[in-house]
């Protein structure tokens, strides 16, 4: 799934990016109702913020397929806390 790094720095930050996304999936995962920033939950409403962190996940996934799908992941756990946080009762 790796595509050949271009350098050793390349390949250490793929190393590095994914090590943070799935620190990051893993925090959100195992907290129960775990707060996003508010900047980050009143920017998702926006549709250019979506498209752009969308912009982002394809990027990446052409630069690193792995980190692309932890990416993916975020992307989607972002998007369906958000949406479970913000609805109105």
């Amino acid at each position: 799934m790796w595509t050949e790094p271009y350098s050793k720095v390349d390949g250490y930050l793929r190393i590095i990016v994914a090590i943070v996304i799935s620190a990051w999936l893993l925090f959100t995962g195992l907290s129960i109702e775990t707060p996003y920033p508010q900047n980050l939950v009143d920017g998702y409403a926006l549709p250019i913020t979506r498209i752009i962190l969308l912009m982002i996940v394809i990027l990446s996934a052409a630069w690193c397929p792995t980190v692309g799908v932890l990416l993916a992941l975020s992307y989607v756990s972002l998007g369906s806390d958000v949406l479970l946080f913000t609805k109105s009762t």
